[in-house]
């Protein structure tokens, strides 16, 4: 019944609406101690009192597991949205194609270094091609709090409930950024988006490739710095266009439906994500 449902095109949009809704309340809330403490964060260096660092930490990771949280609870406690059984299923569905997870590893690489060539070509200098992060906690805990706190919210449950009647382009993604950085950011979460579900349908519904291709954006976002001497953000806007390059050759390949060769793979993602 539940699957149906799902492969129905009049399915309500109601959960995903409670849901959007859930997640801009979380994100919201935290926002607050930024707004409280400090409203101007390119002038942040952190000399604050511990229990304020303390309280921007909880927000930082509440708007970080902002989409899977709602989802999770919309998912638990709504009718008609499917449970959260069928949401974790979703996590459970790792065995697909090996080129699948080679794909989602190693294709921030490429887009990476090309923003670089870029940077290069355009005769900027004060580029760092390869360096070891600093704060290697901080590297991991990019790599595992962003995708398990976002990916069931966006690609688990929203993608598969919208693209019936909006398509794949779902942009994903509750961050913080400065207004300097929101061209680029849109640019690339929109470009992210497409790759993410391109991966997901491809693969069947299966949240580990997407949450592997997440994690490894950010893990060689941190290898791949680029321009270490950039007062106008040109080097993250050059790295957001690449991504845009890549998400359009995806569009042109694929179905520009579903993103897939094949239309089964789309339905079962839907199944997956909405039984």
């Amino acid at each position: 019944m539940q699957a149906a449902a799902v492969d129905n095109p009049r399915l309500p949009l109601r959960p995903v609406l409670v849901w959007a809704a859930l997640v801009a309340i979380i994100s919201g809330l935290g926002l607050i101690p930024f707004y409280a403490f400090v409203p101007d964060l390119s002038k942040f260096t952190g000399n604050l009192p511990a229990a304020q660092l303390a309280l921007l930490g909880i927000a930082v990771e509440l708007a970080a597991v902002g989409p899977s949280l709602a989802a999770i609870l919309v998912a638990w406690r709504m009718p008609g949205a499917g449970g959260a059984r069928s949401l974790f299923r979703q996590f459970r569905h790792w065995r697909v194609h090996p080129i699948w997870y080679l794909i989602a590893l190693l294709l921030p690489i490429p887009i990476l270094l090309a923003a670089d060539v870029i940077w290069m070509a355009l005769g900027r200098q004060s580029l760092v091609w390869l360096t070891v992060p600093g704060a290697i906690p901080f590297t991991i805990g990019a790599a595992l709090v962003p995708p398990l706190g976002e990916e069931f919210g966006w690609r688990g449950f929203a993608q598969p409930r919208l693209q019936r009647r909006l398509g794949v382009f779902v942009p994903g993604g509750s961050k913080l950024f400065l207004p300097s950085d929101v061209a680029q950011t849109y640019i690339r979460l929109i470009s992210t988006a497409v790759i993410y579900a391109w991966i997901y349908n491809s693969t069947g519904g299966s949240l580990p490739a997407v949450m592997v291709a997440h994690a490894a954006h950010n893990i060689h976002s941190g290898f791949i710095p680029g321009a270490s001497v950039d007062p106008r953000h040109l080097g993250p806007l050059l790295g957001a266009l690449c991504y845009a390059a890549a998400a359009i050759v995806i569009v042109l390949a694929t179905n520009r439906g579903t993103l897939t060769r094949r239309l089964q793979a789309s339905h079962r993602a839907l199944r997956r994500g909405g039984t």
